[in-house]
């Protein structure tokens, strides 16, 4: 099934797919008019063969060099292809000697950036190990996710991939901007603190057991996370989401919001770089949507490729009209009750289903595509991405967007 057909809360402008150069070219386009520096997205190894996230990062690169854009690579450890430390570390010896190589790869200082994903896979003490096979000198910045903070030895820097869970997003950031520089601190290494805004979270789609929703109040929790990150005084900031539409905490132009949170986020990636909270004022009424997700009219698009019995994920747009500005957000559509379906972080049709996840503080599952866009970081199905004040210089402010694949059926 395409996960257009999906009952989601929302529904992209034009359905895309992530293989399709002209919707990489319109996520670009989009996350710069947002002041975002950086897609991150989701990665499974260097395989070529039915491993979409290889081949559609290779075009993210590409196009992002042409836009002057920038993108890093959100390694995937339980990644289908991965059985074992030494693919682990086969991959990030080919990530680092060929991808981080492009001129569109995403450096802080002159040192290529990677970000994890359940790392929490391995060990510190295996994660030691396998830096010193693949980057003995530290010569490039490894960032990981979760709350785990002895990760903070073999890593360089830490990020919640969600704050959903919490009705106070901007206390958590805050208490976890402090403890990583407690770490730092205490063991004599400054660690980077990048932290997360969301617009909102709603995985009832999914059909998972922990699934719930996370309002968007006209875009206040989106303010708030972003205020959060600034009191916080994070290094970076991740957005996520630029297109996750399983979870509903995609920033890109879509039926229900137009363009509202692509402008919003460039007014708040702004604040954040002059380090200056954002007021939260009051949340725009406006008539909800109805509870069905508006039919979006196609564009002309080309052929899908064939599906693949192995699951891949990538970074997905099709060409879309000039953005219009919309003055203000609708309401988040109501969440539509749906068959049990499990998001995979895969672009390409895959029966292997990705572990489910409850509402905590700790790990909320994802899809696999990120955007990036200066050092604020944005998470997503399909792209996270990333603002930063300078993409050369390691600077206190930066945001980075995340964009990860949609899901399975659709990647």
């Amino acid at each position: 099934m395409d996960v257009w057909d999906l009952p989601l809360g929302d529904q992209p402008l034009y359905p895309y797919r992530s293989t399709d150069p002209a919707a990489i070219e319109r996520h670009v386009r989009e996350a710069q008019q947002a002041g975002i520096d950086a897609f991150v997205q989701s990665w499974y190894g260097p395989q070529v063969e039915n491993n979409q996230t290889e081949t559609n990062f290779q075009q993210l690169l590409d196009i992002a060099a042409q836009h002057g854009f920038r993108a890093a690579i959100d390694l995937e450890v339980m990644s289908p292809f991965f059985h074992s430390t030494a693919d682990v570390v086969n991959a990030l010896n080919y990530l680092l000697s060929v991808h981080a190589q492009h001129p569109a790869y995403l450096r802080v200082g002159g040192k290529p950036v990677v970000f994890f994903w359940r790392q929490g896979q391995y060990s510190a003490e295996t994660w030691v190990s396998i830096r010193d096979q693949v980057d003995p000198g530290r010569s490039s910045i490894w960032i990981a996710e979760g709350t785990d903070l002895s990760v903070l030895g073999p890593f360089d820097g830490l990020h919640l991939y969600s704050v959903a869970w919490s009705d106070d997003p901007g206390g958590v950031l805050i208490q976890w901007g402090d403890r990583v520089r407690e770490w730092g601190a205490a063991q004599g290494g400054a660690r980077t603190w990048v932290a997360t805004v969301m617009p909102g979270y709603d995985d009832l789609n999914t059909g998972r057991a922990g699934a719930f929703v996370r309002p968007r109040a006209g875009g206040q929790f989106y303010r708030a996370c972003w205020n959060g990150a600034i009191e916080s005084g994070a290094d970076w900031v991740m957005i996520t989401s630029f297109n996750e539409w399983r979870e509903g905490t995609q920033i890109e132009t879509s039926v229900g919001y137009g363009d509202f949170y692509l402008n919003l986020t460039a007014e708040l990636a702004a604040a954040y770089r002059q380090g200056a909270p954002a007021a939260l004022g009051e949340a725009p009424t406006a008539a909800p949507p109805p509870t069905e997700t508006p039919a979006p009219t196609e564009e002309p698009q080309p052929t899908a490729p064939p599906s693949t019995d192995t699951p891949t994920p990538l970074p997905t747009d099709t060409p879309m009209p000039t953005l219009t500005p919309t003055p203000s957000p609708s309401p988040s559509p109501t969440p539509t009750d749906v068959p049990t379906a499990t998001l995979s972080p895969t672009n390409t049709p895959a029966p292997t289903p990705t572990p489910t996840s409850t509402p905590t503080p700790t790990l909320v599952e994802r899809a696999a595509t990120w955007p990036w866009g200066g050092w604020a970081l944005g998470a997503a199905v399909a792209l996270l991405a990333i603002v930063a004040v300078a993409r050369v210089l390691p600077m206190r402010r930066d945001v980075v967007g995340d964009g990860i694949a949609d899901s399975a059926e659709e990647r």
